[in-house]
């Protein structure tokens, strides 16, 4: 089995406490961007969603939980400085504020920020933390055209558990 080594951490700011994840992936933004908004590409490594984006709202239907889809609200979607900040509904009823960034790196690479607002959540961050890991690296291989099924959870969890609780 794989070790894998942490992208984030959680951090505590005057605003309240949030998990932040950067990884540095081997792609233009442009192409990153595109796995992050067209269902299709999404729907390959995260979940596939339906409506119209333009509207504010889709309804979203995770690969891991394909009979539960829920409500998304879309907060910000700037395709052009490549940022999107959406709510997304927790597993306890509760909206997920989650934001996303990509940015230019050397080499047609790309820097992307994951983040997720932890104010007021009640979900420990040692399971938060792996999940997010694994999703970002099913991302990965999609980018390089491989399966993304092949990641292995039990790479993530409880492996990385105790880097993110607390």
């Amino acid at each position: 089995m794989t070790t894998r080594q942490p992208h984030g951490r959680v951090e505590t700011t005057p605003d309240g406490r949030r998990l932040l994840l950067i990884r540095s992936l081997p792609h233009p933004p442009a192409t990153v961007w595109r796995h992050l908004t067209d269902s299709d590409l999404l729907g390959r490594w995260y979940g596939t969603f339906t409506g119209d984006p333009a509207s504010g709202e889709v309804e979203l239907t995770m690969v891991e939980a394909p009979d539960h889809p829920g409500p998304v609200t879309i907060r910000r979607c700037d395709d052009r400085h490549h940022l999107l900040s959406v709510a997304v509904a927790g597993p306890g009823g509760a909206a997920w504020q989650l934001a996303v960034s990509l940015s230019p790196g050397p080499e047609d690479s790309t820097r992307i920020e994951f983040d997720h607002d932890l104010t007021g959540m009640t979900e420990p961050t040692g399971d938060l933390g792996p999940g997010w890991e694994y999703y970002l690296e099913r991302l990965a291989v999609a980018l390089d055209g491989g399966d993304p099924d092949t990641v292995d959870w039990a790479e993530f969890h409880p492996a990385l558990t105790g880097h993110y609780s607390g």
